[in-house]
């Protein structure tokens, strides 16, 4: 493939550079953000489109936009294209500028560098790019299309899509979402055989382990019963822990686009061998393992009242991502089974936050087109439907019922290790190809989802 230079591609990489310039970078508290700068970019982007265009403020500053344009059939499908503009902190070491946007050729291509570049902007700014073409084309589709560039999604959301969601749910009253992640090519024997399109996403179910111990001087610490000594045993045999696999429908159908062995296939879809087997995918291993088990990471430990007094007390608090189907009582089952003898001398309790895994079905019309669009843009190849390890906004709607899928379109360079180790990470960049791909797939999967009727 040769980098796009057609006008929608121009223009959604510009759009997407000046978003990365306006530094929208949100570290978890409310005052941070700043996205009155991108939603002010995005509504001059607008001006005379003849989309409608309305600005939600929760808090000053965090501002969200929701454009609309109106379809001549109220019966028609409706879609809302979720964005989001804020980003994470950028860190220390990149090569280029951060919040500069710039556009550097490499040897076999150019990118946009800036932090953002993947996590999401890139999406938001062909949404909006996909809005305004078609806006400014006059053509009024049967089914309403609506856009979203909302606030806060890097810190849960709270000020942004599930503000929106619960406090003015007319204003994204659809019948289908698309937003973060998916797109990464899989490729066979050279040949990409499929594109991921995230389905669903884990969910969140953190725990708190307390550990009693009595206390006594230090200085005699042999026989004492030391809360963080028994701690750092209950975090090592977690840590050790396995026979948390879940195979689900979806996994088979990822393992079936991977160019390895079919034993080695054979052994990533049971159960009982995936575990031995995940060390020979090498950089996808980590990912692998966390769509195919309910994880439990230990984050945080504190325990002891002074440094000469043996611990009375100390609690360590895990990090809990479940699969679809995993309830709350199966997590304190399975940490129970984790920490053997040492469940009878622990409390488990329940951390806040607590937000069940989501899945939208894949015999929905939004869900086929998608797989034309990517048919179209890799002849032979399908929709791969994958469980996202993390959460995104998109789980706001699923837990509404209504169908969210994570897509994209990537370039055959990239493999999902790349995109991991980019994402939040120092010189993050997208390039030129990669917009392009985007940006014609969407406008694509919109014509196809609000004309039901028309071909191609």
């Amino acid at each position: 493939m040769t980098e796009p230079t057609d006008d929608l591609t121009t223009e959604t990489v510009e759009l997407l550079r000046e978003l990365i310039r306006n530094a929208c970078v949100a570290d978890g508290s409310a005052d941070s953000g700043g996205e009155e700068r991108s939603a002010a970019t995005l509504q001059h982007f607008f001006a005379g489109t003849g989309a409608s265009v309305e600005l939600v403020e929760p808090h000053p500053g965090r501002v969200s936009l929701v454009a609309e344009l109106p379809g001549t059939d109220p019966d028609a499908p409706s879609l809302l294209l979720l964005g989001h503009t804020d980003v994470v902190p950028p860190g220390r070491g990149w090569t280029h500028d951060p919040f500069g946007g710039e556009l550097v050729a490499g040897e076999s291509a150019t990118w946009v560098w800036g932090r953002g570049a993947l996590d999401m902007l890139h999406l938001t700014a062909a949404y909006a790019v996909v809005m305004r073409t078609l806006a400014l084309s006059g053509e009024r589709m049967p089914g309403r299309l609506v856009f979203a560039a909302v606030a806060d999604e890097e810190s849960g959301g709270h000020l942004g899509a599930e503000w929106i969601v619960a406090n003015r749910p007319e204003l994204v009253d659809v019948d289908g979402v698309l937003s973060e992640t998916g797109g990464i090519p899989l490729a066979t024997g050279g040949q990409v055989r499929g594109v991921t399109v995230t389905v669903g996403e884990k969910g969140m179910s953190g725990r708190r382990v307390r550990f009693a111990g009595h206390p006594r001087h230090a200085s005699t610490p042999w026989g004492a019963d030391n809360a963080i000594v028994t701690a750092a045993a209950a975090i090592a045999r977690i840590a050790e822990h396995t026979g948390f696999a879940q195979i689900d429908d979806l996994w088979p159908h990822y393992v079936a686009a991977l160019d390895l062995p079919a034993d080695v296939r054979a052994a990533l879809v049971d159960p009982s061998r995936i575990d031995a087997a995940l060390p020979q995918l090498g950089p996808i291993a980590g990912l692998a393992h966390a769509v195919t088990h309910t994880t439990y990471s230990p984050d945080l430990v504190r325990g002891g009242d002074k440094l000469n007094i043996v611990a009375q007390s100390a609690h360590v608090d895990l990090d809990i991502r479940t699969l679809p189907g995993v309830t709350g009582a199966d997590v304190d089952a399975q940490l129970r089974e984790a920490l053997g003898p040492l469940a009878a001398v622990v409390v488990i309790e329940p951390l806040g936050g607590q937000n069940p895994a989501s899945r939208s079905p894949l015999d929905t019309p939004l869900y086929a087109a998608l797989d034309e669009a990517v048919a179209a843009a890799y002849p032979g190849a399908r929709a791969v439907p994958v469980i996202a390890p993390g959460a995104a906004d998109s789980r706001y709607f699923r837990n509404r019922g209504i169908p969210a899928y994570g897509f994209g379109m990537f370039s055959p360079r990239w493999r999902h290790a790349d995109f991991r180790n980019l994402v939040h990470s120092v010189d993050e960049r997208i390039d030129v190809e990669s917009v392009g791909l985007a940006v014609h797939a969407i406008e694509r999967v919109v014509r196809r989802v609000l004309s039901p009727g028309r071909s191609g």
